[in-house]
């Protein structure tokens, strides 16, 4: 009987700690999630360049319709690359997974973008559409072309990311904005990833100005 009790013990504590794990799992995964913390709380806008829009918490309007028009010229090849949209004014730091940047402008998981209203940088909406590509085309940030360049010349991208795992994806990601935005700028400080970018990039075009009826 002694026995009994001790295998039924076991295996109450091998289930209890079960349960505590795929409970943390979970929770982890909401609370990380962009998507899951803003499914209640967002507003359909409808689709714009094929990318599902979303409003959610107190948007600036001003940088909102600023944030449009930058996406409105960007390449087809860059917005191909996104399913969703999220505009909001809330915080973009991920409690859960805090990589040191504090609130962020933007932020892209997978194929999911999200842009903070609170404030209006003209690279924002550029930069998360290369982590979108980046995304969606098999890491080309973490390809031996792109980091013998990025070895030679990462650090003269003005970038701030929180741990050096994510240094390549941000250099990626922001070179790529400052090729169509500053292309001056890029060949310049970095010739390197501007003749990269000019060989990735070939035969892509900036969209006209943004149409009349933006949502």
């Amino acid at each position: 009987m002694t026995d009994n009790r001790k295998a039924f013990r076991l295996v109450r504590q091998c289930v209890i700690v079960l349960l505590a794990a795929v409970i943390g799992i979970t929770f982890g995964h909401i609370v990380s999630s962009y998507e899951m913390r803003f499914m209640m709380n967002r507003e359909y806008c409808g689709t714009y360049r094929g990318i599902d829009v979303y409003k959610s918490g107190s948007i600036d309007a001003d940088n909102f319709i600023a944030h449009i028009y930058m996406l409105s010229a960007a390449p087809e090849e860059l917005t191909s690359c996104v399913d969703r949209l999220y505009f909001t004014g809330m915080d973009l730091s991920i409690p859960a997974n805090d990589t040191g940047f504090g609130s962020a402008l933007g932020l892209t998981q997978g194929r999911t973008v999200y842009i903070s209203t609170e404030s209006y940088r003209d690279d924002v909406v550029f930069h998360e559409l290369f982590h979108a590509y980046d995304n969606a085309s098999g890491l080309p940030s973490d390809s031996d072309r792109f980091r013998g360049i990025y070895n030679i010349e990462g650090g003269a991208i003005p970038i701030e990311a929180g741990t050096p795992e994510l240094h390549p994806a941000e250099v990626f990601a922001e070179a790529g904005a400052l090729y169509f935005l500053r292309p001056s700028l890029l060949k310049f400080i970095a010739p390197g990833l501007y003749g990269y970018f000019g060989e990735l990039t070939d035969g892509w075009e900036l969209m006209e100005a943004v149409p009349d009826n933006v949502i």
